[in-house]
């Protein structure tokens, strides 16, 4: 992801002819994290049983492990440390959505404040469903859609 405003990165002359896209510092560090912690949580034989899903794609969330789901405008974080920081956001009875926590001025993971989402780097806040409400100017937070099985189970769609 780039800054706003940023120049896009030009590939050099070897990698444009191969169709290899150039990727900036921010971008190559973000994954190499990403698949360091994947590999240190795999490791530690962490337990899942709340979610499945693999890294950067679907989740899969029993409701009933996470009790602030139970009501409408209940939040929780439902990753588990299984790919990028992922809320899930209940908007009514049968219904939620899905929040990426990663702010989108300078990547910082965003915590869960009240009924929102705040940057502890620069002070964005964002509503439930990740609009940007004031702070440090941003983008909204991107969002997934979200199937609910009736009963305890809702899936997020998150990208692979």
């Amino acid at each position: 992801m780039s800054d706003p405003g940023e120049e896009p990165r030009a590939a050099c002359a070897s990698c444009a002819i191969r169709g290899v896209t150039a990727v900036g510092r921010r971008e190559f560090l973000s994954a190499t994290m990403l698949v360091a912690v994947a590999a240190v949580l795999e490791a530690c034989g962490l337990s899942t049983d709340s979610l499945t899903g693999p890294s950067g794609g679907a989740l899969t969330v029993k409701l009933s492990s996470f009790p602030s789901l139970a009501r409408v405008g209940g939040i929780a974080r439902v990753d588990n440390g299984n790919g990028s920081p992922t809320a899930l956001v209940r908007t009514a009875s049968t219904t939620f959505v899905g929040v990426t926590m990663v702010c989108t001025h300078q990547g910082t993971t965003v915590n869960i404040s009240g009924a929102g989402f705040l940057c502890p780097n620069h002070g964005a806040r964002y509503d439930a469903t990740g609009t940007w409400q004031g702070g440090q100017r941003a983008n909204s937070l991107a969002t997934f859609v979200t199937t609910f099985d009736g009963t305890d189970t809702v899936t997020i769609a998150r990208p692979a």
